[in-house]
């Protein structure tokens, strides 16, 4: 079966209304065959190929982060640039974990956020909706949860602090949008992929955004696309503070593109969400080549 036309076709307007959000539950006790949550996480001090990890607690706004830092492996010198990773509306999962350590295997020194604290996350549709919502309720304490995890990740000893981006995927893409839109200090880039475009001013006014940007935008994401103007609108908040923004089209594919069972997760909440091996890729070059631009390395590890 081709997964974008069957799930396009379950965008009924009732599923846009009660879902109102985005991602693929990586760690979903059923979705594939090939999840491996209950796998051990290596100690800071045991070295995978080409990174080391290690558990991290501490306060983000008025929660209890228990983030996931990946570090470069330690015969690579450092400091390293810093990259905060913002999970999709399921919250502190395997997926978002997975994504730091490929980026610790770049030379970064990568945090696995956890926005909604004390490690919770969702399982399924409804939960996913009542943390996201929760927690862009507040835009105050969703800033100071954000800033939390940045000044957490800005002092380690390994890290440069002078070069640090958030990356976000969903609306955790939203979430490092709206930091970008605020204009978070400290905060060099912002990249997100397949957000949903949501962002609102920020309090109080700044007027121009220090951190540049780069949106992997899915082009047949209903949440997004069906809804007429919804990009240009976002255009148009992010130039009222003079952003330095692109967004790359990414035809044919889908909400959650980046996610390996992405349609697994789709099927089975049925929800309109596809992952594109094409587009994944595309989108990690992409990645790539915008950090090395970014911080101007001669030799940029990986």
């Amino acid at each position: 079966m081709d997964s974008v036309p069957f799930l396009k076709v379950l965008v009924t307007g009732s599923a846009i209304v009660a879902l109102a959000g985005q991602g693929a539950a990586f760690d979903d006790d059923t979705a594939s065959p090939t999840d491996n949550q209950e796998t051990p996480r290596k100690s800071v001090d045991d070295l995978g190929p080409g990174y080391r990890s290690e558990e991290v607690t501490f306060r983000a706004g008025n929660v209890a982060a228990k983030a996931y830092l990946a570090l470069p492996a330690k015969k690579t010198p450092g400091p390293y640039p810093g990259i905060l990773v913002c999970p999709e509306w399921w919250g502190h999962n395997d997926y978002i974990r997975m994504r730091a350590e490929m980026l610790a295997e770049l030379g970064y020194a990568a945090l696995a956020m956890d926005v909604y604290g004390n490690g919770q996350k969702a399982h399924d549709p409804k939960t996913a909706v009542k943390l996201d919502g929760s927690l862009k309720a507040n835009q105050r304490e969703m800033n100071a949860r954000v800033l939390g995890h940045l000044k957490f990740l800005r002092e380690r000893p390994e890290v440069d602090g002078a070069k640090i981006a958030a990356i976000g995927y969903g609306s955790g893409g939203d979430v490092c949008l709206q930091m970008a839109r605020n204009g978070m200090r400290g905060l060099g880039a912002v990249i997100a992929f397949h957000p949903l475009f949501n962002v609102v001013p920020s309090q109080p006014p700044i007027r121009k955004a220090t951190a540049k940007v780069m949106i992997c935008d899915a082009l047949e994401d209903p949440y997004v696309h069906l809804r007429k103007g919804k990009v240009e609108a976002f255009r148009d908040e992010m130039a009222r503070v003079k952003t330095d923004l692109v967004i790359i089209p990414f035809p044919n594919a889908m909400q959650s593109f980046t996610v390996p069972n992405a349609d697994i997760v789709g099927e089975k909440f049925r929800i309109p969400q596809a992952y594109s091996p094409e587009a994944d890729k595309r989108a990690w070059g992409l990645l790539r080549g915008f950090l090395k631009d970014l911080w101007s390395l001669d030799n940029p590890p990986g």
